[in-house]
């Protein structure tokens, strides 16, 4: 998507530079660095840092509301001046603007009354954790915040809850997931300061798995409404499909048909081979083994089925430890090296982000049958004249936001593939375009 956004600015970028910068930045949405922060957070022994910055007031530590629907795994309801949180059958109720709360019917008195900044509702936490019986402790010495809250579902805790869910999973070779994606940009015009440009795109998704051997097939509709002067780039949509066998990965490319990704230096098999062979819950207990908050989330309901719902929170710290887990394991060209770490080392020097999952275990059998996905990223860089092949440094100013739903289906469900055998190599193109 960066390799998207950087054409809008500036053209003429190489197919090879292309490729290599957009593979990097595929791990965008997952990848955050820390940032200074007047107050800490330790949640279930767990540093964490919030995009909106909390702070201390009369005695008082003021967050944003959505930090405590994190903590809690509570559903968060807003209106104009009302703020409703709910957790397992209780509704703690604050009013903007007001120190007087209510617990189901109850008043409370709060230290500060909430109040909206910056588009954001801030409220005082202690309180509010008081009021659920969460225990809160400050450690002065290092400005932190400790809070401790564990829940049990059927006698387990989120850890055991996973790794069972897990278990269930694994013992089907195959699956398919569906995923219906929505993204919104808004990024600076280099040419008028001040002016925002707006993207909006959707994808949908359907990916077919098989786990030994490695076999991956998915298919993808993408439809992309971009700003007017976006060049040749500001197609309405756009259908492709990916194939990835023992053999490597294939994927599809308007009026080549199908491409072998075999990019010098990039040992795509192996990335690829250690991308397929995690589930989407390996994949989160990979999230939590970095340092991400899990919490339980309300049970729902959904066609019929009871469901636990866990929350994955992607926090700054976390973040941190896994950009560098996930690097060690990319095997990108040692070439560019240098290049992608430049690229790297911007994209991360004053990147804030919030990321939460939502996985849904269905109670009659341990499967996670739904996935949800709520990112928010905001991204300040400087991109070299390398990248852009243009003399000047271009400044990147851009705010995302991404939605997911994925279903997971068609368990141990054989599936079948195209023909790739006539795919043309990625070096031939790459050679017609230097």
């Amino acid at each position: 998507m960066i390799s998207l956004i950087i054409r809008i600015y500036k053209e003429g970028v190489p197919l090879r530079k292309s490729l290599i910068v957009l593979a990097t930045c595929c791990l965008l949405f997952l990848l955050v660095t820390p940032t200074l922060a007047d107050v800490n957070f330790n949640i279930n022994g767990k540093a964490y840092q919030p995009t909106i910055q909390p702070r201390i007031e009369e005695g008082s530590t003021m967050v944003p509301v959505y930090l405590v629907g994190r903590i809690l795994g509570a559903e968060i309801n807003t209106s104009d001046e009302n703020i409703n949180i709910i957790k397992n059958g209780q509704t703690f109720t604050l009013t903007l603007d007001s120190a007087k709360a209510s617990l189901n019917g109850e008043t409370v008195n709060l230290p500060l009354a909430p109040r909206r900044e910056n588009g954001e509702v801030m409220v005082p936490l202690r309180a509010i954790m008081d009021a659920f019986k969460v225990r809160v402790d400050w450690q002065g010495q290092t400005k932190t915040v400790v809070i401790n809250y564990q829940e049990q579902r059927q006698g387990l805790n989120v850890d055991e809850m996973l790794v069972k869910s897990s278990e269930a999973l694994a013992q089907y070779n195959t699956y398919k997931t569906k995923a219906d994606m929505k993204q919104q940009i808004e990024v600076n015009n280099p040419k008028e300061p001040g002016k925002k440009e707006k993207i909006d795109m959707k994808m949908d998704m359907d990916m077919a798995v098989q786990n030994k051997p490695v076999l991956v097939y998915g298919k993808t509709r993408a439809q992309v409404a971009l700003p007017e002067g976006a060049g040749d780039i500001g197609m309405e949509a756009m259908d492709s499909e990916m194939l990835l066998n023992e053999q490597g990965m294939y994927i599809t490319m308007p009026g080549q048909g199908w491409v072998k990704m075999t990019i010098p230096g990039m040992d795509i098999k192996a990335l690829m081979e250690q991308a397929g062979s995690q589930d989407p819950i390996s994949s989160l207990k990979q999230l939590k083994e970095a340092g991400v908050i899990m919490s339980f989330g309300d049970d729902q309901q959904k066609n019929g089925h009871a469901y636990w719902v866990i929350n994955a929170t992607m926090g700054a710290d976390s973040v941190s430890r896994l950009i560098q887990n996930v690097l060690k394991q990319v095997p990108l060209p040692q070439a560019d090296n240098a290049e992608i770490n430049k690229v790297l080392a911007q994209l991360f020097k004053n990147m804030k982000a919030d990321i939460v999952y939502c996985v849904w275990i269905n109670q009659e059998n341990f499967l996670t049958d739904y996935m949800q996905l709520d990112s928010n990223i905001r991204i300040n860089m400087q991109i070299p004249p390398e990248v852009t092949e243009q003399e000047e440094t271009v400044t990147m100013d851009m705010a995302m936001k991404q939605n997911a739903f994925y279903e997971i289906y068609d368990l141990g469900v054989p599936f079948t593939v195209p023909d790739v055998s006539e795919a043309v190599d990625m070096n031939q193109i790459l050679q017609q375009n230097n």
